[in-house]
């Protein structure tokens, strides 16, 4: 059931099934024309969900419009067909850029490509290649998104939304901040009870530094509400970023101490060795489509501790290994 959370404000309840992210909060600011912030899966239950929910509160579907925070498929996945003519989707342009690149099955094999030579075996990859959620349940390709660069202010009804770019989570992360309300919509950049997957992305050197250094952009505002993507906490934006830099401290830590103690492990491997809050006995009873995040967050902070000569990757019979350097103590 959708809430009213504000004035002409309200957050949309759409259930993630099967999903440890349990659901998607969507906003939706109305007014004389609306604007909805993220959409879900491309899935039959976010769908319904989504459709029950802009029925219940009589919005104008021909003059509605969306912004999507980023271009993970639990956010993006509705958006082309929720769209109307006369309409818009906004993303940020560098997400946008991906989103939107040819040949995305080239991409993606290419992704698993990678992960094979980090520690995954092919036959664990193969069965991601129709079970994993990030791939297939994205939208589908199309060419109608309106792209918006950092610093870019959409205007609804009384809320003027300047765009903020927060890369980490994804490269062209963009969160939208109305200054006269105090109001962040942050969607995973900032996240309650859960953190959010900080991964690596082909062609960044760094997405942990670039997320830590977001986190300290969006500390120098002014904020009294906090709208995050998922579960219903919420709380002090300064406060929470500082816990957010803390956990990936430790996990920092994590990751070298595995590494130092056992040198020439691939990623598949350290992640098996470093804490994870899950309900597993053991690296081995985690679900596969997790393995896949938790190596993904392995890679960022392996790819954090090599940017500052911490670490250092070598390849040995066709897999990547990672080894402790001496020097410098300081890793972070």
């Amino acid at each position: 059931m959708a809430e009213r959370v504000g004035k002409n404000l309200w957050r949309l309840d759409i259930p993630l099934v099967g999903n440890p992210l349990k659901n998607l909060n969507s906003y939706l600011l109305t007014g004389p024309r609306s604007l909805l912030i993220d959409t879900g899966f491309r899935q039959g239950p976010c769908r319904a969900a989504m459709e029950r929910q802009l029925e219940e509160i009589g919005v104008d579907r021909d003059r509605l419009d969306i912004f999507l925070t980023h271009l993970h498929s639990d956010h993006t996945g509705l958006a082309p067909e929720l769209i109307r003519p006369g309409c818009r989707v906004y993303i940020g342009r560098v997400d946008g850029a991906r989103l939107t690149a040819p040949d995305q099955e080239g991409r993606w094999r290419t992704i698993f490509t990678e992960y094979v030579r980090d520690g995954f075996s092919p036959e664990e990859m193969e069965r991601l290649w129709d079970t994993n959620p990030a791939k297939v349940a994205a939208p589908p390709p199309w060419d109608g998104y309106t792209f918006l660069e950092d610093g870019d202010v959409l205007t609804y009804g009384e809320s003027r939304l300047r765009c903020v770019l927060t890369p980490g989570h994804t490269p062209g992360y963009l969160c939208l901040y109305d200054e006269e309300s105090r109001r962040l919509f942050c969607g995973d950049h900032v996240l309650f009870h859960i953190t959010p997957n900080i991964c690596r992305w082909d062609g960044v050197e760094d997405s942990l530094g670039d997320y830590l250094r977001s986190l300290e952009r969006v500390k120098s505002l002014e904020v009294t509400e906090l709208l995050p993507a998922h579960r219903s906490e919420t709380g002090d934006l300064c406060r929470r970023a500082e816990e957010l830099a803390a956990h990936h401290a430790r996990r920092i830590e994590n990751a070298w101490e595995t590494v130092r103690r056992r040198p020439g492990l691939t990623a598949y491997e350290i992640a098996g060795h470093m804490a994870w809050s899950i309900r597993c006995r053991s690296w081995e009873d985690f679900p596969l489509t997790q393995k896949f995040f938790a190596v993904g967050e392995a890679l960022a902070h392996l790819d954090y501790l090599e940017a500052r000569g911490r670490v250092e990757r070598r390849e040995r019979a066709g897999k990547w290994t990672y080894h402790a350097l001496t020097g410098n103590t300081n890793i972070l």
